[in-house]
């Protein structure tokens, strides 16, 4: 009897952990949308039908499981909606192992826990740490589940020490389930936190120069494979050391994030930008000839030009960028040395007067 119900512990800690990481890896990225609720409902149900087939079969009729847990575990970390889900499958998934009495009677159990768990979910949100609430909602669980128990096999010579080892693995059960999700949660929390702030810079919120050298080796290698296109832009800031020497550091960083906004609008979905460090910036245009690059290079550079940048209320500055452009295969034929290419037209841009954009 207790090695059924340590089944079940395993059973719930190894399907907690599996969906988990894949729900987090998967590319929902509105946990709320109707896509991830549907996935977040069927996937509770599963899980009820699987510990519902590992059950303890108490008597011909009456079985003994840890189906409450994938309902507890969606009202407390997702949402009722998912566990609704979940509920209706796991009620209509017991009629599957058979049609008696106590399959009539689980139907009155599901709802009971869901709606106890809305309850308690509801009184303890803003109130008691994550112990509490396990603790609270696994008892009332094993309270509700002893209960009709008790009713469909009405003998305490066999409910009495069942009941026991019930509480006990059950309560184990369902406290580590809940624990194992809020330390998976966290724990890709700040594992997606940190590969975002591994890529992105801290200023602007652009790619960095980490990304920068990971996505243009695998642009450039895929541009050589297919035979494509491939533009790269390098943009410098002109004369932006004398923003920081005359009006301070604080005023630079100001004029970066503005410039930085520039630049992604005057791009928009059609390259990546990013902030190769200090004053300079690069964009990738993946397919673009010549023709292309030269545009849109020119909508960089004259919407900066035309951009008012404000330090404070009563200064306000204009800016100009440089821009320097290499294009495979038109005028380079590879790719391998495009980066060069590009940051000695940028020079050259620099040296002809600034404010221009040089191939």
């Amino acid at each position: 009897m207790a090695a059924d119900l340590f089944i079940n512990i395993c059973i719930v800690v190894t399907l907690v952990f599996l969906y988990m990481k894949l729900r987090w890896r998967s590319a929902y990225e509105d946990a709320y949308s109707l896509k991830g609720v549907l996935i977040d409902g069927l996937s509770g149900g599963l899980m009820g039908y699987i510990l519902m087939i590992f059950s303890i079969q108490v008597t011909d009729e009456t079985i003994l499981d840890l189906r409450y847990v994938p309902i507890m575990l969606l009202i407390l970390f997702v949402g009722k909606t998912p566990a609704s889900i979940s509920s209706v499958l796991i009620i209509s998934s017991r009629f599957l192992i058979s049609v008696n009495r106590s399959a009539v009677y689980s139907i009155f159990m599901i709802l009971i826990l869901f709606i106890g768990y809305s309850i308690i979910e509801k009184l303890l949100a803003h109130h008691g740490d994550l112990m509490t609430k396990a603790l609270t909602l696994t008892f009332f669980s094993n309270a509700v589940v002893t209960y009709f128990l008790a009713v469909l096999v009405a003998d305490l010579s066999v409910v009495g020490p069942l009941a026991v080892t019930y509480w006990l693995i059950s309560t184990l059960g369902g406290v580590s389930a809940i624990f194992l999700v809020d330390y998976l949660k966290k724990s890709e929390y700040l594992f997606s936190k940190y590969e975002t702030e591994s890529s992105r810079d801290f200023l602007t919120g652009l790619y960095n120069v980490r990304r920068f050298d990971e996505l243009w080796l695998m642009t450039s290698e895929k541009v050589k494979r297919t035979q494509g296109s491939l533009a790269l832009l390098m943009l410098d800031i002109d004369h932006f050391k004398s923003i920081n020497d005359t009006y301070g550091h604080a005023s630079g960083d100001s004029v970066l994030i503005e410039m930085s906004r520039i630049i992604e609008a005057a791009v928009g979905n059609e390259g990546t930008v990013f902030r190769k460090g200090g004053e300079e910036f690069t964009v990738i245009l993946n397919g673009y000839d010549r023709s292309g690059a030269l545009s849109l290079a020119e909508r960089i550079r004259q919407s900066v030009e035309d951009t008012a940048f404000s330090l404070s209320e009563e200064t306000t500055i204009r800016m100009t960028i440089s821009i320097g452009a290499a294009v495979y295969p038109e005028t380079i034929n590879e790719t391998k040395g495009m980066i060069e290419k590009a940051d000695a037209a940028l020079y050259e841009s620099k040296n002809a007067g600034r404010n221009r954009v040089s191939f």
